[in-house]
């Protein structure tokens, strides 16, 4: 596609992580195009956290809940999926990018009436997608992250990929005077408003596969605290995860601080004062990686390559199990091999690596 202004419409529903994994297309995109229309079709929770970015003039948040059937009436959910897709022809898309290669997500294309419907072909493409993209793109074998799978689709567009994949993410400062009074209260922020360094480590994921015991967990914020130096702020949702800080901070001690209740845009903010995030395979790791904090992350049932934090300041452990990946949510093995095999030791190590990495290329504190 040479020159005008196109209308783009991304597709990308479904996790926040996913979504974080499909903001480099969208900043190749806008800048490649820098006077097209852009918008975004996008599911409530992930919306949240992109509200406002300013490579995005209209966000279209999908009815996730009256395709699921959920707690409306037929005719509201009629009318809701209806009154989405007016929203989205009304706009008159000329170019649709379905990123995530699902029936929802091909369904979404379809009815945002743009003659190219551009989408994936193989084994991205899934369930009954195939039906609705009118060109496919099958990755190369040199796309392995999700990150240039992505990136793949817009080549029919004429777009140059970039070498290095670039976010862009909105500006989260109101969330950051939010938290403040945390930062306070906690010993992270002087009299003169500079924050401490501290670390992110974080425990949750949706996955039992994917999540590494907040035992030893709390090893390495140990670790954290005695060797670098730092604090450890542990956010969390819901009662296990926040169960699983509490184990955390206890053996970590009292600079080891369970996080306040927070919204992905307070977590933002928190996390993008930190100088270190350790994590699972899970939105918070993606979160880190899109706001430039270099991760440490744990990956059991899913593949670092593909899924891994991108960048080189960013590193990954798994046990190095024969069955690994699975990407399986139970173990078939029952042991979880792939993650017990990961020692708080090696963990350790890596964030040695990193933060020495971090502070000889940057050698000041993050500001919000």
């Amino acid at each position: 596609m040479k020159g005008g202004s196109p209308r783009f419409l991304i597709v990308r529903l479904s996790a926040f992580g996913d979504c974080l994994h499909a903001v480099p297309a969208l900043v190749a995109l806008r800048r490649h195009f820098p006077n097209s229309e852009i918008g975004w079709a996008i599911e409530d929770l992930s919306h949240g956290l992109l509200k406002g970015h300013p490579m995005v003039d209209t966000f279209h948040v999908f009815p996730r809940r009256a395709y699921k059937g959920a707690n409306s009436s037929l005719v509201e959910r009629v009318r809701a999926m209806r009154n989405f897709r007016k929203e989205l022809s009304a706009v008159k898309y000329d170019v649709s990018l379905d990123i995530q290669g699902l029936t929802k997500s091909g369904l979404v294309s379809w009815w945002s009436g743009a003659k190219r419907r551009i989408g994936f072909k193989g084994q991205d493409s899934r369930e009954f997608n195939i039906i609705f993209n009118n060109e496919r793109v099958e990755p190369t074998e040199n796309d392995i992250h999700v990150v240039e799978k992505n990136l793949a689709l817009l080549r029919p567009l004429g777009v140059v990929l970039p070498d290095r994949p670039e976010w862009v993410m909105p500006s989260y400062e109101p969330e950051c005077a939010a938290m403040r009074p945390f930062l306070k209260d906690s010993g992270l922020l002087d009299a003169k408003g500079n924050v401490a360094r501290y670390a992110i480590v974080n425990p949750g994921a949706t996955w039992f596969t994917k999540r590494w015991p907040p035992e030893l967990f709390g090893e390495v914020a140990k670790g954290l605290i005695e060797r670098h130096g730092l604090s450890v702020v542990i956010p969390w949702a819901g009662a296990d995860e926040h169960k699983a800080g509490q184990i955390i901070a206890r053996i970590g001690g009292p600079r080891a601080l369970v996080a306040p209740d927070t919204d992905l845009r307070q977590l933002a903010a928190l996390t993008m004062q930190s100088v270190l995030f350790v994590g699972n395979d899970t939105g918070p790791l993606h979160l880190a990686v899109a706001l430039n904090v270099p991760s440490v992350a744990i990956f059991g049932a899913t593949d670092p390559l593909r899924n891994g934090p991108y960048g080189s300041m960013n590193r990954m452990q798994t046990g190095g199990v024969e069955c690994h990946p699975c990407w399986k949510t139970t173990c078939e093995r029952k042991d979880r091999a792939c993650l017990m095999r990961v020692l708080p030791e090696t963990v350790l190590t890596s964030c040695a690596h990193v933060l020495k990495r971090r502070d000889s290329e940057r050698g000041i504190q993050p500001a919000c």
